[in-house]
């Protein structure tokens, strides 16, 4: 079974997808959270720095979900110029390395 953390091996475009999608989940738990402390603030009575800390945490949070993802499209596009620059250097290859017919006619 291959090791999480392996280093030899790169990881897959679905990997990267469900990655990036699970980064999405964890941000959104830590949005709802950031509301939910913020109205905590609100109800007992510091308005203002209720929805400061309701506006700064999206801001943050909103800054970080816009990074990762990002950096999730940046390497899902790499691997898919990998794949493609694999199949050209082996399409070359097999080019090359085919010998020309000699010509019998002159």
């Amino acid at each position: 079974m291959r090791e999480l953390f392996d280093q030899d091996r790169a990881m897959t475009l679905g990997a990267v997808k469900q990655a990036t999608a699970i980064l999405a989940v964890i941000f959104l738990i830590a949005a709802v959270f950031a509301v939910l402390s913020g109205l905590g603030w609100i109800f007992k009575g510091h308005v203002f720095a209720g929805l400061t800390r309701i506006i700064g945490s999206f801001a943050v949070l909103g800054f970080m979900y816009v990074v990762v993802r990002f950096l999730g499209e940046i390497l899902a596009a790499s691997h898919r110029l990998n794949d493609r620059l694999s199949i050209l250097g082996d399409d070359l290859r097999s080019q090359r390395s085919k010998v020309p017919a000699s010509d019998t006619k002159a």
